[in-house]
């Protein structure tokens, strides 16, 4: 139980300056090892990371940590069925990695990201926690990156599929 308390206190951090409020993150797995010396934990099985309205699932998730900082989280990197949720976006990669400072997820092998506005689909995927954008920074297999909008994405958004439509709703 000690081990556990020690993690959790570990995981809060900070959003961005002093004068920020203290946003928590929160991490649970079937195991946990930390290793002061190296300034990192190893989460393993079914790991469920939270911060406000961001989660991420996956195998295994190594989380970096600055002592100096208060166990403030710097990196945390993230293998096998990764998986992750934001409001009304849902992605997965096979790898991704999250810097604390930028508040940024790279999704990594096979990924893509299904929100309001289509699929999206690369090799490299950079989300945006903060602000919810979502980037393809490299296409799958050196292909060119994708996006595949359904009829019924474009009708909720407002926007119509047909030329007739469009001269009625300028």
């Amino acid at each position: 139980m000690r081990w556990l308390a020690v993690a959790l206190l570990m995981m809060a951090v900070s959003l961005q300056a002093e004068a920020a409020p203290v946003q928590v993150i929160q991490i649970t797995s079937g195991s946990l090892v930390v290793e002061h010396q190296k300034s990192l934990a190893q989460f393993d099985r079914d790991v469920w990371l939270k911060r406000g309205d961001f989660e991420l699932r996956c195998d295994r998730l190594i989380v970096r940590y600055r002592q100096e900082m208060g166990g403030e989280v710097e990196r945390a990197e993230a293998y096998g069925h990764v998986t992750m949720q934001q409001a009304d976006k849902r992605g997965g990669s096979n790898e991704a990695v999250y810097q604390q400072a930028e508040a940024k997820l790279t999704l990594i092998g096979d990924a893509r990201v299904e929100g309001p506005e289509g699929l999206v689909q690369g090799e490299k995927i950079l989300h945006d926690i903060n602000t919810t954008q979502t980037t393809v920074l490299q296409g799958g297999d050196g292909e060119r990156a994708r996006i595949t909008i359904e009829e019924d994405d474009l009708n909720r958004m407002g926007k119509s599929t047909t030329p007739e439509a469009d001269k009625a709703n300028p």
